[in-house]
């Protein structure tokens, strides 16, 4: 509980990885799994229940590594084809009035940056982090011509978790799938385009990447590198 709060945590795990070429959740950062590294950042003291999200392909293994192995109190629930059908299920599988959703290639999510989430969500219905972009977005058509760029100063990356009031989210989710919708987006969009509730973004970390291709992998492998050393000079 969190200001009086339940609060649900959705861990979506039901990727194929494609752009990886491999399965990147089972790849080892520090000895564990980024799987594994990525739902013990999420179950901070104010989390109650914990949903994972998998493909039916992975669910033994994940089994094995979350709940047989590691011993975490974790919920496995069989994802959809879109990420939002599969961010659905596990909604469906909460019962929190707050809901956190985080991407579970992202290990490096600190209870800070779920804190800040949390509260802005409680606060505002609907948040999320992220950082001030330093590049220019261009704007490019479908046949690739640049029609425009995004304005720097009001242009964020962004990042997860995202959080919102279960009502919210619920209702954004339903809608998406009753018009099968299939862009690429997140939470924050979904909410913002089905309820017209907008988030509130706040300040994430750099080191909050996720981890997409493998350049990104070499990019976390220093990030844990350079976590252990600040642990070890501490």
């Amino acid at each position: 509980m969190h200001r009086g709060h339940k609060v649900s945590a959705i861990v979506t795990c039901a990727g194929k990885g494609t752009r990886f070429g491999s399965n990147k959740l089972l790849v080892e950062l520090g000895g564990r799994t980024i799987l594994e590294k990525t739902v013990r950042a999420m179950l901070v003291p104010a989390v109650d229940e914990l949903v994972v999200t998998i493909s039916a392909d992975n669910e033994a293994e994940y089994r094995r590594i979350l709940i047989d192995e590691a011993g975490l109190p974790v919920t496995l629930v069989r994802g959809g084809a879109e990420r939002h059908i599969s961010a659905q299920r596990g909604l469906e599988a909460t019962s929190g009035d707050i809901v956190l959703v985080h991407d579970g290639v992202r290990p490096f999510v600190t209870e800070d940056l779920v804190m800040r989430v949390l509260d802005a969500a409680i606060d505002h219905g609907a948040a999320m982090i992220g950082t001030p972009s330093t590049v220019q977005v261009k704007l490019v058509t479908d046949d690739g011509f640049i029609e425009g760029s995004l304005d720097r100063a009001h242009s964020w990356l962004g990042q997860t978790p995202q959080g919102f009031r279960r009502e919210l989210l619920d209702a954004a989710y339903r809608a998406a799938a009753a018009e099968g919708y299939s862009r690429v987006s997140d939470d924050a969009d979904l909410v913002h385009e089905y309820t017209g509730t907008p988030a509130r973004i706040l300040p994430g970390h750099v080191n909050n990447i996720k981890i997409t291709t493998p350049q990104d992998l070499g990019t976390a492998q220093l990030i844990e590198q350079h976590l252990i050393e600040e642990v070890d000079r501490v």
